[in-house]
């Protein structure tokens, strides 16, 4: 699996929120998405899952362009603190309704074996609605987990989690990168994505501004960090 972005940009009127970015991101990369607010990083996880259309620029998978393809979109899962889950249906239904929805035939034990993995197997019939924000978290990662996405973005998960919920997702992560799938996720956690990625980019103002696969020591990464973020994010 390889995704590929090439001159990719997007205008909201007259302000540039990304301007000629290019990327590759090979299979098994887990790849952290750093930059000040502003810097064009849900901007890009938003063009990169098909949300919104780039005022210029192609996005491709395995050499597929994502616009306009159903097919290819379907490999690309964005798990956000809103992500969406029907309030109005229960826990079970909302992931049953999105596995038929992908065309993913899961077994009523295996829905229930994935709401067990994250910890919800007590709340199987509670409304989504009722949920709190760590558990829809939760219940995010249940269903992704499920619809097995080639690519998963992810922003900002950590501050809706607890603890368990913390340890449960980069678990799921890191086998998920062992499956030759791609992981990007954008967060202000720098220290605890730091040690879970293999790769960092950093925005700024709309631009690539450093990306390169994690080292150790990696004193490429703390000058360009001391360039573009605040040192409180450590």
């Amino acid at each position: 699996m390889l995704l590929t972005v090439k001159q990719l940009a997007k205008a909201y009127g007259y302000l540039w929120a990304l301007r000629q970015l290019d990327l590759s991101i090979g299979p098994g990369q887990l790849v952290a998405l750093l930059g000040p607010n502003g810097a064009g990083k849900t901007t890009l996880l938003r063009l990169l899952a098909g949300l919104t259309p780039p005022s210029a620029g192609v996005i491709e998978l395995d050499g597929q362009p994502v616009a306009g393809n159903a097919t290819v979109r379907s490999q690309i899962g964005l798990l956000a603190p809103a992500d969406h889950l029907y309030d109005q249906l229960t826990v079970l239904e909302n992931l049953r309704f999105f596995t038929a929805l992908y065309d993913k035939r899961c077994s009523p034990s295996e829905l229930l074996a994935a709401l067990e993995e994250v910890g919800l197997n007590a709340r199987v019939a509670e409304y989504v609605g009722n949920l709190s924000a760590g558990m829809k978290c939760r219940l995010s990662i249940a269903k992704w987990r499920l619809l097995d996405a080639g690519i998963l973005l992810l922003d900002e998960p950590y501050g809706v989690l607890d603890g368990n919920g913390v340890d449960l997702l980069e678990s799921y992560l890191r086998e998920h990168c062992a499956k030759g799938h791609i992981v990007i996720m954008a967060s202000h956690h720098i220290a605890r994505v730091l040690r879970l990625c293999d790769r960092a980019l950093i925005l700024h103002q709309g631009r690539l501004q450093f990306d390169e696969a994690k080292q150790s020591p990696w004193p490429a990464f703390d000058h360009a960090f001391g360039d573009f973020l605040p040192r409180s994010s450590l």
